[in-house]
């Protein structure tokens, strides 16, 4: 299955990282600032990472607005939300609809399970993405497939599979082969197809949002910036985005970090000799998180960084919030003034 198959490769990757040849090199700041310590400890430890939220071993939820007070029913991974009902998958198990309030499950009739999801607004309907890459528009009250489409088939994906959105009359799917598909809102009909990315392996579409008057997509190898007028573009091996202000903050796999204008022109870069990103968040600096067990916190012109260390090296599951980074069954949050 896709997500089985990108989470063991993550690991594997994290794993190899520890191992291999002499000559393997790793992050070592010149002077460490100080230490960062746990704030506290999750109910359970993270069992998956998805593209906005994390699903603990006991089936409670993080999402952007932190730790929710619901708990999914056993075995299943949170897929998607209305503010109220959740779509939630698991292996082997038949996708659902599923209202914590009344606990009633509903099953979502499609025939393999739900990678990525968002609910229409103003609909009794979901825009969803499948392993196997097909993907389309689903009547949960009716029950029904209202549009259904195939893409090229992907054996690898990231596990940031990007989720849906609405730009808006349109729907806009990420798919797992590098596309952005656009279908219309009301009929669930074809508009066009944007290419993000053209890799041969981890090619999904990992980040979709909109800054000003652009349209951002990226794969782990390709961002994209697109206007009503142009289309730009540039290469290069991704960690992690962030928007700030304004800005795009591209995380590179080969340890810089680039400040780019909404045209995806570089304005400003900094390198950190072989630091491998892991996740980054905003507060009242940009904190770049990096796998040795460390925290980089940069102003935003990349002119001033200080290095804390924090309690472990990563090696398992992290989840970074708008103000909170969670590792495995832990968190420590950004206090600000």
């Amino acid at each position: 299955m896709i997500r089985g198959i990108g989470y063991l490769l993550f690991l594997a990757l994290l794993l190899l990282g520890g191992a291999g040849c002499s000559e393997k090199n790793y992050f070592e700041p010149e002077k460490v600032d100080g230490t960062v310590r746990y704030d506290g400890e999750l109910p359970a430890p993270i069992a998956e990472v998805g593209y906005r939220s994390a699903t603990l071993e006991n089936g409670d939820v993080i999402t952007t607005d932190g730790l929710r007070k619901y708990r999914l029913p056993e075995g299943y991974r949170y897929i998607a939300d209305d503010g109220g009902r959740i779509v939630a998958a698991g292996d082997c198990k038949p996708n659902i609809l599923y209202d914590p309030e009344s606990k009633e499950i509903h099953t979502i009739d499609l025939p393999r399970r739900i990678l990525a999801a968002m609910f229409i607004p103003g609909t009794t309907s979901i825009a969803f993405l499948l392993e196997g890459n097909s993907y389309g528009i689903y009547d949960y009250e009716k029950g029904v497939v209202v549009a259904k489409y195939e893409s090229d088939a992907a054996l690898t994906a990231d596990i940031r599979i990007a989720a849906p959105m609405m730009l808006e009359n349109l729907i806009l799917i990420p798919t797992l082969d590098g596309k952005l598909v656009i279908l219309n809102g009301k009929s669930g009909t074809k508009v066009r197809e944007i290419i993000v990315g053209k890799g041969e392996k981890f090619n999904n579409v990992i980040y979709l949002g909109v800054i000003g008057e652009r349209l951002v997509a990226a794969t782990p190898h390709r961002i994209i910036s697109v206007s009503p007028k142009v289309m730009d573009a540039l290469d290069m091996e991704i960690s992690d985005l962030l928007f700030v202000e304004g800005a795009i903050y591209i995380l590179s796999k080969e340890g810089t970090v680039y400040r780019c204008d909404t045209e995806l022109k570089i304005q400003k870069s900094r390198k950190f000799p072989f630091a491998h990103f892991v996740g980054a968040i905003f507060g009242e600096f940009i904190y770049l998180v990096e796998r040795e067990g460390y925290v980089i916190a940069t102003d935003k012109d990349l002119s001033d960084a200080n290095v804390f260390e924090i309690p472990d090296r990563i090696e398992s599951w992290f989840f970074a919030t708008n103000d909170t980074l969670y590792y495995d069954r832990y968190y420590f949050k950004l206090h600000r003034e």
